[in-house]
């Protein structure tokens, strides 16, 4: 069972014809390909609309405005979704969260990040990603933390909150400096930070 940490839930509407769930998966599908072939501040509504093959206006009656849009589409990919019951081996799922986020979310959270905080249009957006993207992921990373905690794996006097942002903005720090990501990197940063490696690891 998962949790669905993708934002607010939508708003009630009217009765009517279903939403066509198709739509927006194609939606959605055509935002993240074009945030990664040209970027945040080169795409739009309408390039995003001509792709998936559906009306500008269809695009609108689901998304706001191009940050709700490319915010939700971020939110919702498989890796914003996360496990509900608590963690049965946090240093193992830690690593694992770690080189997804590297491989799916690195390039575009540098991207979209950048974007916003170098345009004073776009704040609300800078708020609405934290909120969406940053905020359920951070809270994931540190419940992994908390758990290898209670389990006695990680030292009670741990920082947990400075370990989340050496782990999360090791994988930023990479994405701005044009750094490739080292064979087995996420392993040993988790090492920098457990309390001893567990038995068995080189």
């Amino acid at each position: 069972m998962v949790l669905d940490t993708t934002g607010p839930a939508p708003a009630t509407r009217s009765p009517g014809r279903p939403r066509d769930e198709r739509a927006t998966r194609a939606i959605t599908e055509a935002a993240l390909r074009q945030l990664a072939e040209l970027g945040y501040a080169r795409l739009s509504m309408e390039s995003i609309a001509a792709e998936a093959g559906v009306a500008r206006a269809t695009v609108y009656r689901r998304f706001k405005d191009k940050a709700d849009l490319i915010t939700a589409a971020i939110a919702g990919n498989p890796g914003g979704r996360f496990p509900e019951e608590p963690s049965r081996h946090p240093r193992a799922d830690l690593v694992e969260y770690l080189e997804a986020f590297d491989e799916r979310f690195g390039e575009n959270c540098v991207e979209v990040v950048g974007t916003l905080l170098g345009s004073r249009d776009e704040r609300t957006a800078l708020a609405l990603h934290r909120q969406r993207v940053v905020e359920p992921r951070t809270a994931y990373v540190r419940t992994l933390l908390v758990r290898a905690q209670e389990l006695g794996e990680l030292a009670p006097d741990t920082d947990v909150d400075l370990a989340v942002q050496m782990l999360t903005g090791s994988v930023l720090a990479r994405r701005v400096s044009g750094t490739s990501s080292p064979p087995h990197w996420a392993r040993r940063a988790v090492d920098m930070i457990w309390s001893s490696p567990p038995p068995g690891t080189p």
